[in-house]
């Protein structure tokens, strides 16, 4: 079901970008936005009832909603433009919704990046080395020998341990 409303969002918001883009529809700010928070909600209720992460769809649905985003904002400027002599209010849309579209695909594309970079310095930084032992705990191995009748050789005094 997630899938299913992923991809049905994701190829209406572009579909939409491409209506408006070649001025066939220009849907108002209103609906744009009502329509982007049903989606978005719609697909955060059947993710938490499903129980599954899915990370390619929620990058799918961020990249979704970053095109939403845009169609909303260019559809505001097309409303809210009035210098009609120096551009029109099309030519002013299309550039609005072109100039969104390349900023919100980078920006998917820079947090996808460091999603990456993140999980793999995470990844090496999980390997570390153990604690050393405190005092007690290593008198208290060193007895744990010493009942056992292991044989113990001490070459030297040494600073972390004064009772050699």
């Amino acid at each position: 079901m997630q899938v299913f409303i992923a991809v049905i969002s994701f190829l209406t918001a572009a579909l939409g970008v491409t209506a408006m883009y070649n001025a066939v529809y220009i849907p108002t700010a209103k609906l744009i936005l009502i329509s982007g928070l049903t989606v978005t909600a719609i697909y955060f209720i059947v993710r938490r009832l499903q129980q599954q992460k899915y990370k390619k769809l929620d990058r799918l649905m961020s990249f979704t909603m970053s095109l939403l985003a845009s169609m909303f904002l260019s559809s505001l400027v097309h409303a809210a433009w009035d210098m009609e002599k120096f551009l029109s209010r099309l030519t002013m849309m299309k550039m609005t919704l072109v100039l969104l579209v390349i900023v919100a695909v980078y920006l998917n594309v820079v947090i996808i990046r460091a999603e990456i970079s993140y999980k793999k310095k995470r990844g090496n930084q999980r390997i570390e080395e153990q604690p050393n032992k405190s005092y007690f705990e290593k008198r208290k191995v060193e007895r744990e020998r010493i009942q056992r009748g292991e044989v113990r050789i001490v070459l030297g005094a040494s600073t972390d341990n004064e009772d050699n």
